[in-house]
């Protein structure tokens, strides 16, 4: 069954979201306690309870994970950029950090070392991009990851203006593959018996970080559906406007790592902005089956 979290705890969502937010900024865990109604004790108590992490290592992850992605993401900016602007106090304190993260060098992941660090992050169960497939079906889910014959998904993919989105949304740590599947699912049917959300109605999964570079235990994952006011248990996001890299789909499950691979890295006006999140939105059509879109956000290079 899906945990009804009391709202203090849908307000700790929103602390965390604020440091997603200010990566790069001090972390202050006095205002951000006082922010969830916590002592500074309470709060890290709490947070390690949620996410399995102390507030400072748990920041600590999430700056390393975007200085990946920028690493990856923009080549054209130098590595001391990068690292002020996630957070890190001096280049030697972000070398240090990095290669205990990752098992190299900054250098050598921008090179391509990030390639081999994501495959085998991925290779446990397929890959991590993210399903509601039924329990009873989860082949799509199990099966190993293969690559599409080439441009067959680049000419599937569009970039159009996505509008906001008001979310109330189930936050899942450290669940990946099947077992994230099965969460979703659940909490699909679960609110649609108690009639909060009608059969048929869009749902959204949303990752705000490289799902290729976060490991199984540090996977963040909201899903829910659109609405501006339900269940105050529930956290409450915004999924920004903007620009977005989506792949259409009908009775089947595409992967964000084939977008990667078979457009975003082989075409020269877009690339990943990393101020916003991967969102997949899914509904059952009139026959049961799911469609819907994956979207990656983008920007001019």
């Amino acid at each position: 069954m899906t945990t009804r979290f009391p709202s203090r705890v849908s307000r700790l969502y929103e602390v965390m979201d604020l440091m997603l937010d200010s990566v790069g900024d001090p972390l202050a865990l006095d205002s951000l306690a006082a922010s969830a109604s916590y002592s500074c004790f309470h709060f890290d108590r709490i947070f390690r309870e949620l996410t399995g992490f102390s507030a400072v290592e748990y920041q600590r992850k999430r700056r390393l994970r975007r200085a990946a992605h920028l690493l990856r993401h923009e080549p054209d900016v130098p590595v001391v950029r990068i690292a002020q602007d996630c957070g890190f106090p001096s280049n030697a304190a972000f070398a240090k950090a990095f290669k205990q993260q990752f098992a190299m060098s900054a250098k050598a992941w921008r090179e391509g070392g990030w390639r081999a660090y994501m495959d085998a992050q991925v290779g446990r169960e397929s890959d991590v991009s993210f399903f509601v497939a039924e329990p009873a079906n989860l082949d799509a889910i199990l099966a190993p990851y293969c690559p599409p014959e080439p441009g067959s998904v680049a000419a599937r993919v569009n970039v159009r203006s996505l509008p906001a989105v008001s979310l109330r949304y189930q936050r899942y740590f450290g669940q990946s593959g099947a077992a994230l599947s099965i969460a979703c699912n659940t909490f699909i049917c679960e609110r649609e018996q108690d009639g909060g959300v009608a059969r048929g109605a869009p749902w959204y999964g949303v990752f705000d970080e490289d799902p290729g570079f976060t490991g199984e235990r540090e996977y963040c994952y909201d899903f829910g559906f659109a609405s501006d006011g339900g269940d105050p248990a529930l956290g409450l996001r915004v999924l920004p406007a903007g620009i977005y890299a989506c792949l259409d789909f009908r009775h089947e499950w595409p992967r964000f790592r084939s977008m990667y691979e078979d457009w975003l890295d082989r075409q020269a006006l877009w690339r990943l902005d990393s101020t916003r999140p991967h969102i997949q939105k899914v509904e059952r059509a009139p026959d049961g089956q799911w469609q819907g879109w994956l979207a990656l956000p983008v920007k001019k290079r």
